[in-house]
C-alpha cells in the first residue's frame, strides 16, 4: 500500500487548488441534494420490523380493510375574569352548540370519515335534538356513561373525536382544522386546540429541521472552541473544522441522493458525525505541525535539502492514511451492526452515521491538506499588491 499512498500524497500536494475546486463542486451538488431530503413519517409502526408475525398480520389487515387516524378537538374552559358570564362548565348549552358546529364543519373536511362528540351522544338519546336547558343536559347525561368518553369528570374539557383515512395528509388536515377553529366564533371563556396521536407526527416533522440546525450549530461552536484552545492557532484551529463541515454536507447530500429521508429518530446524527469526524482533521493537522517542526532541524543537518509545507504534508499523508482508514473501517462495522437489530430506526441511524464518518475521512485526506498547503505556500502580500494596482486612483 505504500506506493499508491505515496502517489496519492504527491497528487494532493502538487495540485492543491485543483483538489479544492473539485471538492467545492462536489459540495455544491451535495447542497442541492440536501434540499431534496424528505422527512419521513414518525410513528410506532414505522419503527417496528415487518418480519414479526404480529406486525405482518397488522399490515395485512390494514391492506385489506384500511386503517384510520384519530385527531381531536380539545375544547377547554379558559375564563379570563372572575364573576363574569364566561363558560365554567363544558355542559353549558353554548359549548354544546359550539361543539355541534365544530362537528358539522369537520365532517366535510377531506379524508374525514367520522366525527363524534358529546353532542352526538346527546342527540342520539334525545331524538336527534340537542337539549335546550342545563337541567335537560344533566338528565340525559345521567342515563348512561357514554359522555364519560367525551367530557372530563370535572367538566373542564370536552373532546370532539375525528376519524380520518390512513392516507390523509396530516399537514393539510392540521391547516384545515386550524381554519375551522379560527373562523368559528367561540363562546366566551373557551379555547380550542387540535390534538391527538396523529398530530404528534406533524409536530415532530416540523421540529426536525430546526432541531438539526440548532444541535449542529452548538456542536460546531463547541468543537471549534476546544480546537482553538488546544492548537492555540486560528489557522490550525479552523482548518480541521473543514473536515466535519464538508463531511457533513457530503453525507447529507448522499442521503438526499439515494432518497433515504430523515425522521425525528435520526435527526440527531449530525452532532454525532461531527464529534467523531473531527478526529480525522485533528490527526492530519497535528501530524503536519509535527513534521513542520522537524524540518528546521533536518535542514540544519542537511542544508542542501529543500523541504517545505508540501514535503511535510506528503509525509503526513503517508503516515496517517492507513491508521485513519483502519479507524473508519472499524467505525463502519460498528455502525452497520446497528442494522442487525429489530428496530428499523437504529439501522437508519447507523447507516447515516456510516456515511458521515466515511465522508469525514475523505474530507480529511483531500480538502484539509489542500487548504493547509494553499495557506502555507501562497504569498498573500503579492495578491494584496496586485489588488492595489487595480485600485482606482484619485
Amino acid at each position: 500500500m505504500i506506493k499508491p499512498i505515496e502517489k496519492y500524497s504527491g497528487v494532493i500536494t502538487r495540485h492543491p487548488f485543483a483538489v479544492v475546486v473539485i471538492m467545492l463542486l462536489v459540495s455544491v451538488y451535495a447542497i442541492q441534494m440536501i434540499g431534496t431530503i424528505e422527512t419521513k413519517k414518525s410513528d410506532i409502526k414505522s419503527m417496528l420490523p415487518r418480519d414479526v408475525d404480529s406486525i405482518a398480520t397488522l399490515n395485512s389487515i390494514e391492506n385489506e380493510f384500511g386503517s384510520t387516524n384519530s385527531v381531536l378537538f380539545a375544547v377547554e374552559i379558559d375564563p379570563s375574569y372572575m364573576g363574569s358570564d364566561e363558560v365554567r362548565d363544558v355542559r353549558d348549552q353554548r359549548v354544546l352548540l359550539y361543539m355541534n358546529q365544530l362537528s358539522e364543519l369537520a365532517i366535510y373536511t377531506e379524508k374525514v370519515i367520522e366525527v363524534t362528540s358529546a353532542t352526538t351522544v346527546l342527540k342520539n338519546i334525545n331524538q336527534g335534538r340537542l337539549p335546550q336547558s342545563a337541567r335537560e343536559v344533566q338528565e340525559l347525561a345521567g342515563k348512561n356513561g357514554l359522555l364519560d368518553n367525551y367530557i372530563s369528570r370535572d367538566y373542564t374539557i370536552a373532546l370532539v373525536k375525528i376519524q380520518t383515512t390512513d392516507d390523509v395528509d396530516l399537514k393539510l388536515l392540521e391547516i384545515e382544522l386550524g381554519k375551522i377553529i379560527n373562523e368559528l366564533p367561540r363562546p366566551p371563556g373557551i379555547k380550542t386546540t387540535v390534538g391527538g396521536l396523529a398530530m404528534e407526527g406533524v409536530v415532530m416533522e416540523k421540529n426536525i429541521g430546526p432541531d438539526m440546525a440548532k444541535t449542529s450549530l452548538y456542536s460546531l461552536i463547541g468543537i471549534l472552541i476546544i480546537i482553538l484552545v488546544i492548537f492555540r492557532s486560528i489557522k490550525y484551529g479552523f482548518t480541521p473544522m473543514s473536515t466535519i463541515i464538508f463531511g457533513t454536507v457530503w453525507a447529507m447530500g448522499f442521503v438526499g441522493f439515494i432518497g433515504m429521508g430523515m425522521s425525528s429518530e435520526t435527526s440527531g446524527v449530525l452532532s454525532m458525525i461531527m464529534g467523531i469526524g473531527i478526529d480525522f482533521g485533528i490527526q492530519v493537522v497535528t501530524r503536519y505541525r509535527f513534521e513542520m517542526a522537524y524540518i528546521p532541524g533536518l535542514k540544519k543537518d542537511h542544508p542542501n535539502i529543500d523541504l517545505g509545507p508540501k514535503d511535510a504534508m506528503a509525509v503526513t499523508l503517508n503516515n496517517v492514511i492507513v491508521p485513519m482508514f483502519t479507524t473508519t473501517l472499524a467505525a463502519l462495522i460498528g455502525f452497520q451492526a446497528m442494522s442487525l437489530g429489530k428496530l428499523t430506526f437504529l439501522g437508519d441511524m447507523g447507516t447515516i452515521m456510516s456515511y458521515g464518518v466515511a465522508a469525514s475521512m475523505v474530507a480529511a485526506i483531500t480538502i484539509v491538506p489542500a487548504l493547509i498547503i494553499i495557506i502555507d505556500t501562497v504569498d498573500l502580500k503579492k495578491y494584496i499588491k496586485l489588488f492595489n494596482r487595480f485600485e482606482v486612483r484619485k
